[in-house]
């Protein structure tokens, strides 16, 4: 019997990417709790009477509530979010039961709060932010050890059968683990709690010594950040363990402390790691997609030095993409304001300012002078510039990221066509992306971005006897979008009537205009989707459109796609009748190589047969693709048919088809599907060069 696959390295690989994608996943209360924190500490007086006076004086207990409620809760949030991302995706095997995310979540969740309990008795402050290390740790521990508790057989014996409702068989057979693993995380956290603390004091004796905030500044900013990387709010560490190191606002400068004014309003410029220049990057690069739309929400919180949303939106936490700016960053930016204190161009004055007060404006109010402006100015010109070459390879990434995830989704979705409406169905990336190009696809409708260009159709003697229309979309995020993906989903979205409908109506408007031109003759020949046919009414839509723009029925032809395979019932039978009466062509596209061709040519009459365009290109190589194609013309012509080649790139190919029983030819040999002024332009030319010709031969 085959051994189940390793699932160590799989559970080390997806770890990290776990813990990125928690930050995501939790990103509505983080946003959440950003509007809360910015309305709770507006920092304009006016602004703060106007809240007073428009919401009442509880305003700020409301906000704060809010704030208590979402990032209040944002370690116990991530315990549970990470244990339950990682159970789901820790490889399977063959022979052992699945981990229950639902159950490890459960576990997280109570290993936590155990964890939190070592500190002291369990209070609100104990799920927060300055708790998201013991959440990521306990997060990742959780189904690591959980997996092998549960496979443990002494732990299996509350279990009860197989056979059992399997939430009973679950639940039964986690209980002592989850029971064990509690016990154990508790012990764990008691035992890091009552580790002797290294003694600091011997940091702020040096520092008064050797005047060294040129040292212990650099210092505090480094392990700010780093512990900011790992998702540790650095801010409190720092405060809890080395307050000392710091003079605050209002007090006077100590020489050999570090000014913590100083570090707030001009290093961490929008939040920790100076993260306004990460913002002024992202909207100097990404011009559209996530990045920007994350940029355009995070402006106004950034604005007020509120920042979580980059921290765990794009996310900087544990991002080794950003790591190496966001440490850099705010080291460089200390070097001016302590320059410019030691140099006496400015002076830090003794007020108190909120932590929310902008940038530019706090630098204003904290030295009374445009200096400080100014240095924050300067402050945010170089952080954007050391952000700014990591967002633009970070952008490159995620712009081939999304185009290859739309290449296989616009693969799968084109697979699986002929099926149900799977890829709208599913919950996977694939999904996600078939439902988003199927809302763009629906409000494109009527709008620039969905276009028909025209390919000519020829006879044998060059001469233009029709057009075929043909649609194109171009994305604004995607660029052009296949047309067989833009049919799929409108065909598995139950959007196809709708498109349908507008397609018949611009390519009679544009036959229309061409008709000015003397152009009736031609005919335009317009694709129409096996699952129109089962709709009722569709003589009607064309009916009208042929009404609204003067067009003889005669002008118009539908294809019908063959290879999907035509309807069969009352509905379809009817529309066929009904269009065959209004004096409308029928064609039969991708003849030959589709579920009942030879079928559906007692079903309706045929004008036109499109040979199937793997048979027309194979036609030079392949003598079977020759003998299918003069079998079909030979079909053709007995039911006075067209029979009508597509792909037709060779003059050689061309002759081959013709003597095989093809008469009207479409392709590169003639002209790419063109534009509506192009095309016209074209077969003005066409027509020119075929009376010059005829001209010719009777001289």
């Amino acid at each position: 019997m085959p051994a189940d696959p390793p699932v160590h390295s799989s559970y080390r690989a997806g770890a990290l990417a776990a813990v990125r994608d928690a930050y995501v996943v939790l990103l509505p209360i983080t946003l959440f709790g950003v509007a809360a924190t910015l309305l709770g500490n507006f920092p304009i007086p006016a602004g703060r009477a106007w809240l007073e006076a428009r919401f009442g004086l509880g305003w700020a207990d409301a906000a704060e509530a809010v704030v208590q409620s979402t990032w209040g809760v944002l370690g116990l949030a991530l315990a549970v979010t990470i244990a339950s991302m990682v159970a789901q995706r820790a490889p399977r095997g063959t022979s052992r039961e699945p981990l229950p995310p639902i159950w490890v979540a459960i576990g997280a969740m109570v290993n936590f709060t155990l964890c939190a309990s070592a500190t002291g008795p369990v209070t609100l402050q104990s799920f927060g932010t300055g708790s998201m290390l013991t959440g990521i740790v306990v997060g990742l521990a959780t189904p690591a050890l959980l997996r092998p508790l549960a496979d443990w057989a002494p732990m299996r014996r509350l279990a009860i059968g197989y056979d059992s409702n399997p939430v009973f068989y679950h639940a039964t057979r986690l209980t002592l683990p989850l029971v064990l693993l509690g016990l154990l995380s508790k012990a764990v956290a008691e035992l890091v709690w009552r580790l002797p603390r290294p003694d600091a004091q011997w940091l702020a004796e040096a520092g008064a010594r050797l005047d060294a905030e040129w040292l212990l500044t650099p210092l505090a900013v480094a392990v700010n950040q780093c512990l900011w990387f790992f998702g540790v709010h650095g801010g409190k560490v720092l405060d809890a363990h080395f307050g000392f190191l710091f003079t605050l606002a209002g007090e006077p400068a100590v020489p050999g402390r570090v000014p913590r004014v100083l570090v707030d309003n001009f290093v961490h410029l929008g939040g920790s790691g100076a993260t306004l220049g990460l913002l002024v990057a992202l909207f100097i690069v990404a011009r559209h997609g996530q990045n920007r739309r994350l940029a355009q929400l995070s402006w106004l919180p950034a604005l007020f030095n509120v920042n979580e949303l980059l921290l765990f939106g794009l996310p900087l936490v544990l991002n080794p993409r950003f790591l190496l700016p966001f440490l850099l960053g705010p080291l460089v930016l200390v070097l001016p304001p302590l320059l410019a204190l030691h140099l006496g161009w400015i002076e830090l004055l003794p007020v108190q300012i909120p932590w929310t007060t902008p940038v530019l404006l706090s630098g204003w109010w904290l030295t009374g002078s445009w200096v400080g402006a100014a240095l924050q100015a300067l402050g945010l010109v170089i952080s954007t510039a050391i952000y700014l070459p990591f967002v633009r390879r970070h952008e490159a990434e995620r712009r081939a990221e999304r185009l290859s995830a739309f290449q296989h989704a616009s693969a799968v979705i084109v697979s699986e066509a002929p099926r149900s409406d799977t890829p709208l169905r599913r919950s996977d990336h694939v999904g996600v992306i078939a439902r988003g190009l199927l809302h763009d696809l629906e409000r494109a409708i009527g709008t620039p971005a969905l276009a028909l260009v025209y390919q000519p159709q020829h006879r044998a003697d060059g001469a233009v006897v029709g057009v075929e229309a043909l649609l194109r979309w171009q994305h604004a995020g995607y660029g052009a979008v296949r047309t067989d993906v833009a049919i799929a989903l409108a065909e598995q979205g139950a959007v196809i009537t709708p498109l349908g409908a507008w397609v018949i109506d611009r390519a009679c408007a544009c036959k229309a205009q061409w008709n000015t031109q003397g152009l009736g003759a031609l005919t335009m020949s317009v694709n129409v989707s096996p699952l129109q046919l089962s709709q009722p009414g569709l003589h009607l839509v064309v009916a009208q459109a042929l009404h609204r723009h003067g067009l003889r029925p005669d002008e118009l032809e539908l294809e019908i796609t063959e290879s999907r395979g035509i309807p069969v019932g009352e509905v379809a039978d009817a529309n066929l009748a009904r269009l065959d009466a209004l004096g409308v062509g029928l064609a039969m596209d991708d003849f030959g190589m589709g579920h009942a061709s030879l079928l559906h040519l007692r079903r309706f009459r045929v004008a036109a047969i499109k040979v199937d365009g793997s048979l027309s290109r194979d036609v030079m190589t392949h003598p079977v693709s020759a003998d299918i194609i003069r079998a079909i013309a030979t079909l053709g012509h007995a039911g006075g048919a067209r029979v009508i080649a597509e792909f037709v790139e060779t003059r050689e190919q061309r002759d081959l088809l013709a003597t095989l029983g093809c008469n009207v030819f479409q392709g590169y040999l003639y002209s790419r599907a063109l534009p509506a002024s192009e095309c016209l332009e074209y077969l003005l030319q066409a027509r020119g060069a075929v009376a010059e010709a005829a001209a010719a031969e009777l001289r």
